[in-house]
């Protein structure tokens, strides 16, 4: 297996609306994301999961690999035991998923920026964080939550712990280039975090990836059976 690109994958579900679309896409993931996608009852979160494993599956074709069995770790972090140098990482959040993947761990998330979530920050995020949410001019505050939400979940999530690690245990210092104080991790990480419409993403990688490229993917162009 050659080096792989940091490289984030991203799609908007709507178009899976089509129930039509939906059932031919749905034959074309890995048996595994087809029961997974089958045992939402909310068509919603079916349609995001399915747009997930549609990129996921992109994403190992761009790599010139195919998708193997799925384990998840202690708590939860999704691999193919058989590409042990290929690592991803998914999220979805209102109509939008995210894959993100690269040759080292990594972890990623989006989140819409929608309604007041001051008393969330104040119950779970690092002192730190909620006095630099304090000090934005109130109508920024919305964003700079979910930039801080997303930034802080992407870590988690690259270092495979879940929400076993309590959030107010690290620091994210927001910024152009956010800065990470954590203790939970010896390793070197690395935050990105953007805009793209009314989401707020963020990416946790081993290496610097801002330039990392990001593919939009329009679900319904994709060639059924890649």
């Amino acid at each position: 297996m050659g080096r792989i690109q940091t490289k984030l994958y991203l799609a908007s579900a709507d178009v899976l609306e089509d129930a039509s679309l939906f059932a031919r896409l749905l034959e074309t993931v890995p048996r595994e994301r087809q029961e997974k996608v089958r045992a939402f009852r909310n068509t919603g979160a079916a349609r995001l999961s399915l747009a997930a494993g549609l990129l996921l599956n992109l994403a190992l074709r761009d790599c010139g690999l195919q998708a193997g069995e799925i384990r998840t770790g202690e708590y939860g972090k999704p691999c193919f035991p058989a590409l042990p140098g290929f690592h991803f990482s998914l999220s979805h959040s209102g109509s939008m998923a995210l894959c993100a993947v690269s040759d080292r761990a990594l972890g990623c998330d989006i989140e819409q920026i929608r309604g007041d979530r001051l008393r969330l920050a104040a119950r779970f995020f690092h002192p730190q964080e909620y006095a630099w949410l304090l000090a934005l001019p109130e109508e920024e505050r919305q964003e700079g939550f979910f930039r801080l939400w997303t930034s802080k979940e992407s870590f988690i999530k690259a270092i495979g712990r879940g929400l076993s690690l309590p959030l107010d245990s690290f620091c994210v210092l927001p910024g152009e280039e956010p800065a990470l104080r954590q203790t939970a991790d010896a390793r070197p990480w690395f935050l990105r975090s953007f805009l793209t419409g009314e989401y707020a993403c963020a990416l946790c990688t081993q290496t610097p990836a801002g330039d990392a490229p990001l593919v939009t993917v329009a679900l319904d162009k994709i060639q059924l059976g890649d």
